[in-house]
C-alpha cells in the first residue's frame, strides 16, 4: 500500500487525468448497472429463521427423573430457603438429587420410564391421526 501511494504521488498531471477519467467512466458504468439491478430472491425468505409452531394438540413431552423430582421437591426447598433465588433453589434441588441413594433414585427413574411410555403411546395415537 505504501509503494502504491508513493507511485500515485509521483504521477504526472497527464497520467493523473488518465486515471481520473477511467474512474469517472467506471462510476458511470456502475450507476447504469445499479439502475437495472434487481436483488436475487432468497428462497429461504431471508432474515432469522422462524421457530416452528407447536401443535397444541400434540402430547406433552416426557419428563426426566430429575425434572419429576424437581417438581415434587421445589415447594419444600423454597419454603426452607425463602431468601434463595430461582437459580439458588435449582442448585439446592440439584444437590439433593445427586445425594439420593440408589434406592431413592430408582423411584424417580421408574416414574420417568412410566412417563416415557405414556408419551410414546400418546405420540403413536397422535401420529395416527
Amino acid at each position: 500500500a505504501r509503494i502504491l501511494a508513493r507511485k500515485y504521488k509521483e504521477l504526472t498531471e497527464k497520467e493523473m487525468r488518465k486515471w481520473e477519467k477511467k474512474a469517472e467512466q467506471d462510476k458511470i458504468r456502475y450507476q447504469e448497472e445499479m439502475k437495472h439491478y434487481v436483488p436475487a430472491e432468497d428462497p429461504t425468505g431471508g432474515g432469522k429463521r422462524k421457530k416452528a409452531k407447536k401443535d397444541p394438540n400434540a402430547p406433552k413431552r416426557n419428563m426426566s427423573a430429575y425434572f419429576l423430582y424437581s417438581i415434587e421437591v421445589r415447594p419444600t426447598v423454597k419454603a426452607d430457603n425463602p431468601e434463595a433465588t430461582f437459580g439458588g433453589i435449582a442448585r439446592l434441588i440439584s444437590e439433593k438429587f445427586k445425594a439420593l441413594s440408589p434406592k431413592e433414585r430408582k423411584v424417580w427413574d421408574d416414574k420417568a420410564i412410566a412417563d416415557k411410555e405414556r408419551y410414546t403411546s400418546e405420540m403413536e395415537i397422535y401420529k395416527e391421526g
